[in-house]
């Protein structure tokens, strides 16, 4: 027979091995939770790092050959700029760049979503430029300036240019003043002037082209930049709209504007008529 003070001893016994038992398999469990918390802590990506990100000199032939590709291979303008520049940091530079997925920009396509507004190499090499030039509020203005100059030298040029004719199956186009950063304004008049259609085999490799000189004068400008040889440029206007922005703005370094009612430098008369000059008949 088994005494009343044995049973107590014998169940103490199966309560205590029991209780062992049971923080055995707690402390089990709770190691396998913690195994799994650090597992998806380390597998979650890291904040992304404050602007501005490193820029390391980059061979502006070779930023523009790859947009020229990238063009026709990737889909667009926007992609092409963006990504031409992009892939050469994640190979030269490394982290963070790798983070950054290759086809941000590709809604920049034929002036965004195919509106015909800003010129998507325009705005998918600005995003770069913007990644490294952003100063905070120190130099808040340095990565503007830079974007800004860009869309000036952009409606300046002939476009498009030979750099890329070896390239080309198409060398020694037709070329044409874009006269605005608009992909409206420069697509439409090279197009009129080159007899080709939007979808022809002609204004593809024009695009392509404008697409490779765009990233190549990006990536000059940038190497100038981090080389401390930039210079924010003074802006001034041409010869024959002076007067349009002595009235309308904005100020130049030669005179205030009388009433700055209007944003931007783009060249007044692409757009408006000469509305201070009367006609005679």
């Amino acid at each position: 027979m088994t005494s009343s003070t044995d049973g107590v001893v014998v169940g103490s016994r199966r309560r205590l091995v029991g209780g062992s038992t049971a923080l055995l398999v707690g402390g089990g469990i709770g190691s396998a939770m913690t195994s799994l918390v650090r597992s998806a802590a380390a597998q979650s990506p890291a904040e992304a790092p404050p602007l501005p990100w490193k820029w390391v000199r980059l061979d502006p032939l070779e930023a523009g050959r790859r947009a020229y590709r990238f063009y026709k291979e990737k889909g667009g303008c926007g992609t092409a700029s963006y990504l031409s520049l992009l892939s050469l940091l994640k190979e030269k530079a490394g982290y963070p760049w790798t983070t950054m997925p290759d086809f941000l920009m590709a809604h920049a396509a034929a002036g965004y979503g195919g509106h015909g507004t800003l010129c998507g190499a325009l705005g998918g090499a600005s995003t770069i430029i913007n990644m490294v030039a952003y100063g905070g509020r120190k130099d808040e203005q340095q990565n503007n300036q830079i974007i800004d100059r860009l869309f000036w030298w952009y409606a300046e040029q002939d476009f498009p240019t030979e750099r890329f004719d070896d390239l080309s199956p198409l060398p020694k186009q037709v070329r044409v003043k874009a006269m605005s950063p608009l992909c409206h304004t420069s697509v439409s008049k090279w197009a009129v002037a080159a007899g080709a259609t939007i979808k022809s085999d002609a204004k593809i490799e024009r695009c392509a082209k404008v697409a490779g000189e765009v990233a190549h004068t990006v990536t000059l400008a940038l190497n100038e930049f981090f080389d401390g040889k930039w210079k924010p440029p003074v802006w001034k206007p041409a010869k024959g709209i002076e007067h349009c922005v002595g009235c309308h703005g904005p100020d130049t370094a030669a005179q205030k504007a009388m009433a700055w009612n209007q944003q931007g430098h783009m060249e007044c008369v692409a757009c408006h008529a000469d509305h201070t000059r009367a006609t005679t008949k």
